[in-house]
């Protein structure tokens, strides 16, 4: 019996290694890189790795989740400055949008996106401060309990070098006015805890002399014109901060290409055309930049 359990854990162990190695380099955590994006899913299929390393001679790091709100990406930021590999950091590109301080519409668990890193001082606080306790120690203690599918799919691209989007289909624009009009979209709302925990995480990054590039990549105009007060409120935010600082710049695609519709997967993604004017765009903005790397 003895035996068997030794067998369990080392196998547990193994194999929950080699899904964190494999997250880790998919999110190129383990490299030393000049540039690393951060945001959810809108800005993650905008961005093409491999061709932006290529074209503006940097490395990258990726770390973009589906589903993670502000708060999450503040425990993303400080995660990634407590490696070692961060050093070399100059350049946060942070995705952007009208519903970043809403809560609403994103999942309520996404802590458990970070279940693989929580051996990690600042990401095992956080996922300590939104589980009960027996979630908490049965994933602290089996690893391979941390892995979902999308994580394993995540692991298992790390693993392949696999940074490519599969989005091929188009936007039913017809589609997404009748959800407008039938009132099934979100709504833009400023919620007080998601801003402070934005603005946290630019004093973070500025602290260190990290330059930080807003990007709002494309949403489908129908999305940008139904609530134009709200909608402007937040663009003249961003605008703001990057006026405020010398480290913040703002890069807005939405008057140029939200109205393009063939590159629009859904309302908020692009699909694989949208990826390659987005990707080709930030490379040419990025390469304007005068940054020492």
């Amino acid at each position: 019996m003895a035996l068997f359990l030794l067998l369990l854990f080392c196998s547990d162990r193994i194999i929950g290694w080699c899904l964190n190695e494999g997250l880790n380099r998919y999110f190129g955590l383990t490299q030393h890189s000049q540039v690393l994006f951060v945001g959810h899913s809108h800005l993650m299929l905008a961005v093409d790795k491999s061709d932006f390393e290529r074209r503006a001679n940097v490395k990258v790091s990726k770390y973009c989740r589906e589903g993670v709100n502000v708060a999450d990406r503040y425990e993303m930021v400080k995660q990634y400055l407590s490696l070692p590999t961060s050093d070399s950091l100059r350049v946060v590109i942070y995705g952007v949008d009208q519903f970043m301080f809403t809560g609403e519409g994103l999942s309520q668990n996404s802590y458990k996106l970070f279940y693989p890193f929580m051996d990690e001082k600042n990401i095992d606080s956080y996922i300590h401060n939104s589980t009960d306790l027996f979630d908490y120690c049965l994933h602290k203690t089996v690893w391979t309990t941390r892995y979902s599918d999308a994580l394993l799919n995540s692991s298992l691209r790390g693993w392949c070098n696999n940074w490519s989007n599969y989005k091929m289909g188009q936007l039913n624009v017809d589609a997404l006015k009748k959800q407008i009009a039938d009132g099934k979209q979100r709504h833009i709302h400023f919620e007080k805890d998601l801003i402070e925990r934005f603005e946290r995480t630019l004093q973070l990054l500025q602290e260190r002399g990290i330059i930080v590039v807003l990007v709002n990549t494309p949403i489908a105009q129908p999305l940008n014109e139904y609530e134009p007060t709200e909608y402007q409120r937040i663009i003249d935010y961003f605008q703001d901060k990057a006026a405020q600082s010398p480290l913040v710049y703002y890069w807005d695609f939405n008057p140029d290409y939200s109205e393009q519709y063939e590159l629009f997967f859904d309302p908020i993604h692009l699909n694989i055309k949208g990826q390659e004017v987005i990707n080709e765009q930030l490379i040419l903005r990025f390469n304007e930049l005068d940054i020492k790397l």
